[in-house]
C-alpha cells in the first residue's frame, strides 16, 4: 500500500466560500478602533511538526503546529537553534539502486506500483524527497545476477584497450530507474562507486581477491572515464566516483579488492585524474570510502599535495569506528568536505524500533559531524533481505518488495525510510547546517538545517527509555514540545532569527580562517573532540595537540631508542601465533595480536628491565593496517602492580607515536579503550629517551594564521592553520619546553590546555 504523505487539506472551492462569507460578515460589522500595541502581543508565528512514532503506527504524521513564545525557553531541557552560525551544505539524502534492488523495483513491480514507489522515493510534494543515489560500478554483494563488469573477458584473456566495453547489463532495469528517480527529482546527485574492476585487471583473474596488475592502471582509469561517458550519454551524469568501495577490506566471497593507501594516491594522481581530465570530464573524485576507524587513509591524500588537489573530500561508511572521525578528519584538513555514503541497517540492531533508532543516529549524527550526504544501502530488497551475491544476509532496505499469496508484487517502507524522510521532505539541496545544541543520548538528539528558500527544518529523535518534554529556544523566542520515546519529529518554520544566542548555549566555539583566494574555512570544536587528540599529562595540566597525518611535533633534544636487552612483554590475551614477544623482537614482520576484536580495558605492557628515563613511546602497526588501538591510554609503574593515572591519552594510528614529559618508570602499560572488529596488533614498540643533542628551533612561519578560543568548560585552545602550499614549521612552547611543528598545507591543528 502506498503511504499517504501529504497532510488533509480543505477543498478549494470550499475555502472560497468561507472566505466570501468572512468578508460579507465583516463589512456588515461597526467599524472598531484599531488595538493599541499595549493591547495584544504580536503573532510570533508557529512552528510545523511532522511525527514518526512506530509504537502508535504514526509515519510522517502532520501534527498541530506549535506557537512560538516571546523570550528564552524556561529552565530545563532546551535545544538552541543558532541560524546565525552556518555550516556545511547539503547534497542530500538518499540510498543505493543497486542491482538487486533494481531488478525488484523494475522487473517485480507492475508499472502502477513502480512509479508510486519511484515518487514516494524522490518527490519532495507526493514522497520523501531522497536527492542522492550512490551506485555501484558492476557487480556488488548485492546482485540479481551473480559477478559481472562493464568489460568481462574469458578467463586468461584481456582487453587493455576496453573494446569489449558496455553499460548493456544496467539498460535494462538500473538506467531507467535512474533517469526516471531524476526526471522526479532534477535536483539529484549521483555517486559511482566500483567494488572491482573486471578481473582480468586483476591479479587474481576475478573480480573476487586480488590487487590491481602494474599495468592495469591506465586501462581502469580509461574504464572510468567509459563508465562516466556512457552513463552521461544515456541521461545520467555522474557528480562524484571513489576509487574503491571499502579498500581495506578483501572479501573472499563477492567482489572486493585491496588497496592501500599509497597505491590508492598513485592511481589518483598519475591515471585517475589526468584521465578525466583529458576526457573533459568535471566528475569529481572522493577518497577512502570505508570506515571511520581509520582517519589516516583519507587524511594521507590530502597530505600529499600532488594527490590533494585531485581528492575533493572523503567517503564514509558506518560499520566500524565513531562518527565523530568525520569532524577529527574536518578539523585537521577543514577545506576538504564529508560524505556519507554507505550505512546499512539490518537485523543486528533488533526490532523495527531498533532499526529506526540506528538509522536516525545517521541521519542526525552523520549531518551534524560534517557529512553533506547521508546515503543508507539499499533501496529495496526482498522478504529474505535478497537477492544476495554472497553478501549480507541480515541488511535491511528502505522498503522491502514482496510478492504477496496471490503472486502480486508490492512494496512496504521500513525504518530507513521513515527515519531518512524526517529530513530528506524537509532539507532541501544546499540548505546549510546551522548550530544547534544537543541534549545528548538517552534524551533528545539534534540537527538543524536553513534551506535555500529561507526556511529552517530542525530534526529531532528521543533516544531515551521515557517521554521528554523540552524547548527549542531561536534568537528571541520558544517552543516547547513532549516527544515519546523512540519517536522523531521534525519541526519546520519560516522568518528571520530576531535577537543574540549565547555561544555557550550550543556548546562548542568555531573558529574561522582564511584561504589564500579570500575563501573562508571553519573549524568548529566542542568538549567530546578533547578524547580524539592526544594529551599529556604535565603537573596539574593537561596539554593536548592533534597531530594530522603528515603533520609532525619533535622534541627539543634527538631522541635514541632505548636498548631492549632484559626486556619482557605481556598482554592481557594473546593469539597463539602471535605472543607479546613478537613486539619486541625488532622484527618489524612479526607482531603481537590480541587474538580478538578490540575491547576497551585490552593492555599490552612491556617491562624494560630496568628503572629508564624516556620521553616517548613509538607502536608501529604498519604491516597490518587498521589493527592499531582506537584509543589509548599511557600508564608506568616503579612495580608493576602500583599504576596511578594515565601521564597520556590519545587516538591511535597505524604508526602512533606518544610524546611524554620526561618520565622515569620501568614499566609501561598501554591500554586500547575502543572496541573494533579488528584485533589489537603491535609489530614493534620502541621507547626513546632524549639524546641530549639540541634540535633547532623552528622559528615562528609567517604563513601560519592562528586563532584563540575557550570552551564553555573553560578549556583553552589555540588553533593554527596553514593556508600556504607548501609545509610550514612553527614553534609550539609548552611549560618551559619548545617543540617544533610542521603542518602540512591546508592542514590545521589545535592545542589544548584544561585542568589535570
Amino acid at each position: 500500500m502506498r503511504p499517504t504523505l501529504r497532510p488533509e487539506r480543505a477543498a478549494r472551492p470550499r475555502r472560497r466560500a468561507a472566505l466570501t462569507t468572512a468578508a460579507a460578515l465583516l463589512a456588515a460589522l461597526p467599524t472598531l478602533p484599531a488595538a493599541t500595541p499595549a493591547s495584544a502581543a504580536p503573532a510570533l508565528g508557529k512552528a510545523s511538526v511532522w511525527l514518526t512514532d512506530l509504537s502508535t503506527n504514526t509515519h510522517l504524521s502532520k501534527q498541530p503546529s506549535v506557537p512560538w513564545k516571546a523570550g528564552p525557553a524556561p529552565a530545563g531541557s532546551t535545544i538552541t537553534v543558532d541560524t546565525t552560525r552556518t555550516y556545511q551544505p547539503m547534497t542530500g539524502f538518499g540510498a543505493s539502486f543497486t542491482d538487486s534492488s533494481a531488478w525488484l523495483v523494475g522487473t517485480k513491480l507492475d508499472s502502477a506500483q513502480r512509479d508510486a514507489l519511484m515518487r514516494d522515493l524522490f518527490s519532495r510534494r507526493d514522497g520523501i524527497g531522497l536527492s542522492a543515489l550512490r551506485q555501484p560500478m558492476g557487480a556488488s554483494d548485492f546482485t540479481a545476477s551473480g559477478n559481472y563488469s562493464y568489460d568481462d573477458m574469458p578467463a586468461g584473456q584481456s582487453d587493455p584497450t576496453l573494446a569489449n566495453f558496455t553499460i548493456d547489463h544496467d539498460r535494462s532495469y538500473t538506467l531507467p530507474l535512474l533517469k526516471q528517480a531524476r526526471k522526479i527529482n532534477p535536483q539529484l546527485t549521483l555517486m559511482a562507486t566500483p567494488w572491482s574492476p573486471p578481473g582480468w585487471m586483476k591479479t587474481s583473474d576475478s573480480m573476487v581477491t586480488g590487487r590491481l596488475k602494474q599495468d592495469a592502471y591506465q586501462p581502469y582509469a580509461d574504464y572510468f572515464a567509459k563508465f562516466l561517458k556512457a552513463y552521461a550519454a544515456a541521461g545520467v551524469p555522474v557528480r562524484y566516483i571513489t576509487p574503491q568501495n571499502e579498500p581495506l577490506y578483501e572479501p573472499a566471497g563477492y567482489p572486493g579488492m585491496y588497496v592501500p593507501a599509497d597505491q590508492e594516491k598513485t592511481f589518483i594522481t598519475r591515471y585517475l585524474a589526468p584521465t578525466l581530465r583529458a576526457e573533459g570530464l568535471s566528475t569529481r573524485i572522493l577518497g577512502y570510502d570505508h570506515n571511520w576507524d581509520v582517519t589516516s587513509y583519507p587524511e594521507s591524500l590530502y597530505a600529499d599535495p600532488a594527490s590533494a588537489q585531485h581528492v575533493t573530500g572523503t567517503a564514509w561508511h558506518c560499520y566500524a569506528g565513531n562518527v565523530v572521525a568525520q569532524s577529527v578528519v574536518h578539523n585537521d584538513y577543514p577545506n576538504k568536505p564529508a560524505f556519507q555514503t554507505e550505512c546499512s541497517g539490518g537485523s543486528w540492531e533488533g526490532d523495527e524500533q531498533g532499526g529506526f533508532a540506528g538509522a536516525m543516529d545517521n541521519v542526525i549524527n552523520g549531518p551534524r559531524n560534517w557529512a553533506q550526504s547521508i546515503v543508507r544501502w539499499n533501496i529495496a530488497l526482498d522478504a529474505d533481505s535478497g537477492p544476495t551475491n554472497n553478501g549480507c544476509l541480515t541488511c535491511r532496505p528502505v522498503v522491502t518488495v514482496s510478492e504477496n499469496s496471490d503472486g502480486k508484487w508490492s512494496y512496504t517502507p521500513t525504518a530507513d525510510y521513515w527515519a531518512l524522510a524526517q529530513a530528506s521532505k524537509f532539507v532541501q539541496p544546499g540548505a546549510r547546517r546551522v548550530a544547534s545544541s544537543t541534549l545528548g543520548k538517552g534524551s533528545i538528539e539534534d540537527v538543524a538545517f536553513t534551506n535555500p528558500d529561507g526556511s529552517t527544518a530542525l530534526v529531532t529523535y528521543n533516544s531515551g527509555s521515557t517521554a521528554r518534554t523540552f524547548s527549542v529556544g531561536w534568537g528571541d523566542r520558544h517552543v516547547t514540545y513532549t516527544l515519546a520515546a523512540g519517536a522523531a519529529a521534525t519541526f519546520t518554520w519560516t522568518g528571520t532569527q530576531e535577537g543574540s544566542t549565547d555561544p555557550a548555549a550550543i556548546g562548542s566555539v568555531d573558529v574561522p580562517f582564511r584561504n589564500s583566494d579570500g575563501s573562508k574555512v571553519l573549524i568548529t570544536y566542542d568538549s567530546s573532540l578533547l578524547a580524539q587528540q592526544a594529551q599529556v599529562r604535565i603537573g596539574d595540566q593537561w596539554l593536548g595537540y592533534t597531530l594530522p597525518t603528515g603533520a609532525s611535533l619533535t622534541p627539543p633534544t634527538g631522541e635514541v631508542a632505548l636498548p631492549r636487552d632484559g626486556w619482557q612483554a605481556s598482554a592481557s590475551a594473546s593469539s597463539s601465533d602471535d605472543p607479546p614477544s613478537r613486539a619486541i623482537d625488532g622484527d618489524a614482520a612479526t607482531r603481537w595480536s590480541s587474538g580478538h576484536g578490540m575491547q576497551s580495558g585490552d593492555w599490552f605492557q612491556v617491562d624494560l628491565g630496568s628503572t629508564q628515563t624516556f620521553d616517548q613511546i613509538v607502536l608501529d602497526t604498519s604491516a597490518s593496517p587498521g589493527d592499531f588501538a582506537r584509543q589509548y591510554e599511557v600508564y608506568t609503574s616503579d612495580d608493576g602492580t602500583t599504576w596511578g593515572k594515565p601521564i597520556a591519552t590519545g587516538p591511535g594510528s597505524t604508526v602512533t607515536r606518544i610524546l611524554l614529559p620526561t618520565t622515569t618508570a620501568r614499566y609501561i602499560r598501554v591500554v586500547n579503550k575502543a572496541g573494533s572488529g579488528s584485533w589489537w596488533s603491535i609489530h614493534d614498540i620502541s621507547v626513546l629517551a632524549p639524546d641530549g643533542k639540541t634540535n633547532p628551533s623552528a622559528g615562528t612561519d609567517n604563513g601560519v594564521q592562528r586563532k584563540s578560543a575557550t570552551l564553555p568548560d573553560a578549556t583553552r585552545l589555540t588553533a593554527a592553520y596553514n593556508a600556504g602550499t607548501g609545509t610550514a614549521t612553527f614553534d609550539v612552547p609548552w611549560r618551559g619546553t619548545t617543540y617544533s611543528y610542521r603542518l602540512p598545507a591546508g592542514a590545521a591543528a589545535i592545542f589544548t590546555t584544561r585542568p589535570a
